[in-house]
């Protein structure tokens, strides 16, 4: 079940409502940190990963799900310092990464697993994680030496896809390699990919089409036109997964 949008002529009744409750979660002034609305879309990306709907979120966190509702649809509205904890424990987080406070920090700097084992991923395996695009990074060569970009890419038809701005697409052609990885921190696990392959440039008006179809935004915004197609010659992927202690009974 889905949580029910409130309306706009009962959202002042609903608000005084929920300030009359002090162990619930208050309308504040908007924090002086990061903006509220970037707190609350970040409340509803870690809640849809974890497949939560707002009732249960606000009944996990012991908050009232209408003022929940609220809350993730307010560019104004914010959690109190008690309601924000609640949310963030319900949520399998904690408040700081809630707020923003993570982002600028490199994932990784956490510490290793009692007993990590490094571990080998199939062609199969690898394609699997690639097919689920977002962010990689194009290693490539050039008259000043290898570069490595972050770009926003999709996997299709055997091959990775990019958009790129005219000034980067001369550049990234012929022998490149292309990795992408996912890192959790909290359980000290994560994997990698590296694609090795030939980079072109894709031209024909009917493969343009088909590739204009899919969900292929990068992030950096501007005129981003060219659009880059890796054909694997070799695809390889490694794990680090926590295994039981050989001790363990």
């Amino acid at each position: 079940m889905t949580s029910t949008t409130p309306t706009k002529d009962s959202t002042e009744t609903k608000a005084q409502a929920e300030n009359s409750r002090s162990t619930t979660a208050l309308p504040t002034a908007p924090p002086s940190g990061p903006l509220a609305g970037d707190l609350a879309r970040r409340v509803t990306h870690r809640r849809t990963e974890l497949g939560l709907s707002t009732e249960e979120l606000a009944r996990r966190a012991g908050i009232d799900p209408w003022f929940l509702a609220y809350f993730e649809q307010s560019s104004d509205a914010t959690l109190a310092g008690g309601s924000l904890f609640r949310v963030a424990v319900a949520l399998d987080t904690t408040p700081s990464a809630l707020e923003g406070g993570l982002v600028d920090r490199a994932p990784g700097v956490g510490r290793a697993g009692a007993h990590p084992t490094l571990e080998h991923l199939s062609a199969a395996q690898c394609e699997e994680h690639l097919l689920a695009g977002g962010i990689g990074r194009i290693v490539f060569s050039t008259g000043s030496g290898p570069v490595a970009l972050p770009v926003n890419f999709i996997f299709a038809g055997g091959a990775v896809i990019f958009r790129t701005s005219d000034a980067m697409a001369d550049d990234i052609a012929g022998d490149v390699a292309f990795e992408v990885d996912h890192i959790d921190e909290e359980m000290s696990v994560g994997w990698s990919v590296l694609v090795r392959g030939q980079a072109r440039r894709i031209e024909e008006p009917e493969e343009r089409l088909a590739v204009g179809q899919l969900d292929l935004e990068p992030w950096a915004g501007g005129a981003r036109l060219n659009l880059i197609g890796i054909t694997p010659v070799e695809l390889t992927g490694r794990v680090i997964v926590q295994r039981q202690s050989p001790d363990h009974h």
